[in-house]
């Protein structure tokens, strides 16, 4: 196969890829792009006579955070090669996330970088907004405190779904084993169940407790699920549940004399 033969068909690989790819040359001022593929044009907005001839920094604007900038600057001096995200911006202005990978290539004795990008703005925002859910989990998960010698109690608000519910019962389960608990008071009194979690889910915990010789005390329960969990489960798996708070506190005390 002759050159301009291959040359060609790496020219076509490249223009059908997924990826953008750039090879700039930093021999000359400014370390200008030689060459973009297609796919870098529907990537950025940014025509070819746009581009080549010039340092691909158009691309950043002012939500660029500039050490992953400086990151790219250290790899290209010191000749590594370097992959970054960050937030670049295409020609009509519009934010995209952007994962920039630079690949020193020396070749007939110049040296070259080629850059690869591709465009993961989706995969961004999931992880974000996965972030954010897991800080609300945090924050709605209140701690647990230890009321009197054996008897911790945790009151819960907003929410309960399926995560939030796992990270409860590993919550309550590591502590009744570090501290010996014998009873535990949940008050849900500012709690609602998402529909993948009903409040049956506390029959759960309760087993779950009852395993590790620990008693589960709810208050708060609304009068509706205490009637339908009451006529769901057999009587060895009843709820023990209280109006107030400090009925539970004395049911606990007199469980632990007992224990």
């Amino acid at each position: 196969m002759d050159p301009q033969t291959q040359n060609l068909l790496l020219e076509a690989m490249l223009d059908g890829s997924q990826t953008a790819a750039l090879i700039t040359d930093p021999s000359q001022e400014d370390h200008p792009v030689l060459y973009a593929n297609k796919t870098f044009e529907k990537l950025t907005g940014y025509s070819p006579e746009e581009t080549i001839g010039h340092n691909c920094r158009f691309l950043q604007g002012p939500d660029t955070e500039l050490k992953d900038v400086q990151k790219m600057r250290d790899a290209i001096r010191d000749e590594h090669s370097v992959t970054v995200t960050l937030k670049n911006y295409r020609k009509n202005g519009t934010p995209f996330w952007n994962r920039v990978n630079i690949e020193p290539v020396r070749t007939g004795g110049r040296l070259f970088f080629i850059g690869t990008q591709t465009d993961v703005t989706v995969e961004v925002q999931q992880r974000k907004s996965l972030e954010e859910k897991e800080r609300e989990i945090e924050r709605l998960s209140l701690p647990v405190l230890e009321i009197d010698d054996g008897i911790a109690a945790i009151s819960l608000n907003g929410e309960m779904g399926v995560e939030r519910y796992r990270r409860l019962t590993v919550k309550l389960s590591e502590y009744v084993q570090q501290h010996h608990s014998h009873s535990v008071i949940v008050d849900i009194s500012g709690l609602y169940w998402d529909e993948d979690t009903p409040v049956f889910d506390l029959l759960q915990l309760q087993d779950v407790l009852r395993l590790m010789g620990c008693q589960l005390f709810v208050t708060g329960i609304s009068p509706k699920a205490a009637r339908d969990i009451g006529s769901e489960v057999d009587k060895d798996r009843k709820l023990i549940a209280f109006s107030s708070f400090k009925q539970a506190v004395v049911s606990a005390k007199r469980a632990g004399s007992f224990s």
